[in-house]
């Protein structure tokens, strides 16, 4: 059996009775290039330690007892012998091997580093404006609809809006700063609970991503037709012209512009307030008649359902807000707080302005009837003329427009961050050797977003309901999550610490919105539920290959009728190899825990975390110190411990030499091949001299140790005390366990 994997040496490629076909010889040459990969994996580029270095960090008393050495060497040999017959499946990872990793270059320069980094990100200006962009841009769509739910109280429920986008500045400073890296909820929960609710809570930001392309598209078409100038058009295949325009872009290798997106936003902005001049203007020399004519409206709903089903389609105009956190890393220091605080300000401000302009220059029945989707138009027309219709037409194309390139750069970045961590399949990861860009997630998107539109019908009101689920529940978990957060990761450093009742204001204001869009539109569920349904069986299956290519062989070995069937299609001899080097590939996944201190317990439980989220079994315990009177006493005895004790988990101990930080994780990184994205790390605490973002993206899987009760009672809370996890209660544990085992 081959050492350090679960599954028995892949047997050479055998003799065919017939020759194979293009597809066979493809497989044949991807089982080639992995088992390559496996192979390499195998020989990390560190050293080993030898006997005669181990004993040098173990102390006289357990030179002299063999207790746990027997009981080490036992527990192998019947580990070995019970996984023997289970090699296709999982079996016996092999034995866990102490190293020395040395060769760290100063980290001196590190600061200068960090500087020179900071020097090439983005500013308040380009940052506001990539967001701002998005959630500014949905004032195109929201003024009709909200029309139609609050009629004449349209601007109470923007304020209530408004207060809830100040309560949510608040959360999402807290959690962002403390966990200053992409991917917005799914990076929350990725760091403060299980890597299945982070990705599950990832689809709801895949669907608003969806929905956000889809509306925007559709919105822009919309707009398009209320001008003469582009002539008669379709909204359906306008908008999905403008989708696979952007599409064609993405593929060419079009990302977003800070500077153009600067200059759209000044541009958005400007046509708006001119807007909102022409509009007071028009008022002075018309005066407040529409108004008074709009508040004895016989179709206006009552104070309650208006307010109620008003505040739903108010929360649609702040949809965008958690766009700033998708892109954190890219901001210089201190910007994201103000990125926050500047897209509520602008957003409270056009939201609040234009409905009310609306409502009083425009008849309700026209801000509610066929003209609804490009109300800002008409009201464009009706105080500046043909002219200024056209112009906020552009705006809004373009506009709306940037917000499309924004759902193509937001789920392209978050399917290759979550096939980084093992989360769906590499598949969406592959680049094309043209322009680099991911092809196969770019074209599944469009196709996800062209059906979502020909299905709906590009109706605006049933997509808006769609996004407005989508978003609340992602704005839902952010509030709900922060405060798990607060319990389950205390000690992690934070620059703004929010009461918790922000926290919970938020959550109750967005649980009313989303509770009105589910009794306003129950019809839309359906549809969210289909395409929430397929992303989150995406991502299942993808935690499920390990159990689904076991599954397979194990069908193929006992059905007659599977192999008769795949026989038709394929050799068998391939198929199985093909499904044996991809076990073997997902096991040999290496997954790396850094350690402070010798804490039997921390490790069992980092163990844990990733036998249950990974499917990795080859853990890398990693020590790093300074001077060898540093490294933890006992610290290789439990990693051999607990390596019995996980049969079907390898784990090494690496000892390596420098300083913990940024540079010491990408030096172990580059040395053992494991990305540092598949690092874990306890949660640090304020004493930590790095921020989570510059480490490269490591992730916080368990709290820091406890101290106990019985910490400083004499010969109770001393690491020589008669614990189980004492030198001396492991050796009366190995003792007993040979006793028992003879």
């Amino acid at each position: 059996m081959s050492r350090g994997t679960g599954f028995l040496p892949a047997p050479p490629v055998p003799s065919m009775t017939r020759r194979p076909s293009w597809f066979e010889d493809m497989i044949l040459d991807n089982v080639a290039r992995e088992s390559a990969e496996i192979a390499n994996k195998r020989h990390p580029a560190i050293s080993l330690l030898s006997k005669e270095q181990v004993s040098q960090f173990r102390t006289p008393s357990e030179t002299r007892g063999s207790e746990l050495d027997a009981f080490i060497k036992h527990s192998r040999m019947d580990a070995l012998r019970m996984c023997l017959g289970d090699a296709s499946e999982a079996g016996f990872a092999g034995v866990g091997l102490p190293y020395m990793l040395e060769g760290h270059g100063p980290a001196s320069c590190a600061g200068h580093e960090e500087e020179d980094e900071d020097a090439h990100k983005i500013g308040e200006l380009p940052s506001t404006a990539i967001c701002g962009n998005d959630i500014t841009a949905s004032c195109f769509y929201v003024v009709g609809e909200l029309s139609q739910n609050a009629g004449v109280y349209a601007p109470i429920c923007t304020i209530l809006s408004s207060l809830t986008l100040f309560c949510f500045r608040s959360v999402y400073g807290e959690v962002v700063t403390a966990l200053p890296l992409n991917g917005g909820i799914y990076n929350l929960l990725l760091n403060s609970s299980t890597k299945r609710t982070a990705s599950v809570a990832a689809c709801l930001t895949i669907l608003s991503y969806t929905a956000t392309g889809v509306v925007s598209s559709v919105s822009a078409a919309e707009y398009l037709t209320c001008s003469p100038a582009f002539g008669p058009i379709q909204t359906v295949p306008t908008a999905i012209g403008i989708l696979g325009f952007f599409a064609v872009l993405m593929l060419l290798g079009m990302q977003e512009s800070s500077v153009v997106a600067s200059m759209l936003f000044v541009f958005h902005l400007s046509t708006l307030f001119i807007l909102g001049t022409f509009s007071i203007f028009f008022l002075q020399d018309a005066g407040l008649g529409q108004l008074y004519a709009n508040l004895q409206w016989d179709k206006q709903p009552s104070l309650a359902y208006s307010i109620f089903f008003g505040f739903s389609s108010a929360m649609l105009g702040v949809s965008g807000f958690e766009t700033s956190a998708n892109f954190v890393e890219e901001q210089k220091p201190g910007v994201f707080p103000k990125t926050l605080t500047n897209m509520w300000l602008s957003v409270s401000v056009i939201n609040i302005c234009i409905p009310s302009l609306a409502i009083c220059v425009l008849p309700l029945d026209e801000l509610v009837g066929e003209k609804s989707g490009f109300a800002v138009a008409v009201l464009a027309e009706r105080v500046g003329g043909p002219m200024l219709r056209d112009i906020v037409a552009v705006d809004a194309l373009l506009v709306l427009a940037g917000s499309v390139l924004t759902s193509y750069v937001g789920v392209v970045g978050l399917f290759q961050r979550m096939a980084g961590d093992r989360c769906l399949p590499e598949f969406f990861s592959i680049t094309n050797s043209w322009r680099g860009t991911p092809h196969y997630t770019i074209i599944i998107f469009f196709s996800v977003c062209a059906s979502m539109c020909i299905l709906l019908d590009g109706d605006i009101t049933l997509l808006s309901a769609i996004y407005s689920i989508s978003f609340l529940l992602v704005m839902g978990l952010f509030a709900f999550c922060g405060l798990w957060m607060k319990m389950t990761r205390p000690t992690l450093p934070r620059q703004i610490n929010t009461h918790p009742m922000m926290f919970v204001m938020g959550l109750v204001l967005v649980g009313t919105a989303f509770t009105a869009v589910v009794v306003l539109h129950p019809d839309v569920l359906t549809y969210f539920y289909m395409y929430y349904g397929v992303t989150v069986l995406m991502v299942m299956t993808t935690f499920a290959r390990v159990a689904i290519f076991s599954a397979f062989l194990r069908i193929l070995s006992h059905s007659k009728i599977a192999r008769r069937a795949l026989k038709m299609i394929i050799q068998m001899d391939v198929a199985q190899q093909w499904i044996m080097t991809k076990l073997k590939l997902l096991r040999n996944q290496g997954v790396v825990y850094f350690t402070k201190s010798a804490s039997i317990s921390q490790i069992n439980r980092a163990l844990q975390y990733i036998e249950e989220n990974e499917e990795a079994r080859w853990v890398r315990v990693v020590h790093v110190y300074q001077e060898e009177k540093d490294i933890p006493a006992h610290l290789l005895e439990y990693v051999q411990l607990l390596d019995c004790v996980y049969p079907r988990i390898r784990v090494d101990c690496i000892l390596a030499k420098g300083e913990f930080g940024p540079a010491m994780v990408q030096h172990v990184a580059e040395r053992v091949s494991v990305p540092v994205n598949c690092m874990f790390i306890n949660c640090p605490k304020n004493t930590f001299k790095h921020s989570l973002d510059r480490m490269g993206g490591v992730r916080v899987i368990l709290n820091s140790e406890k101290g106990s009760l019985l910490d400083g009672i004499k010969g109770m809370g001393s690491p020589k005390a008669m614990g189980p996890c004492s030198p001396t209660g492991l050796r009366l544990l190995a003792s007993n366990s040979m006793e028992f085992a003879s």
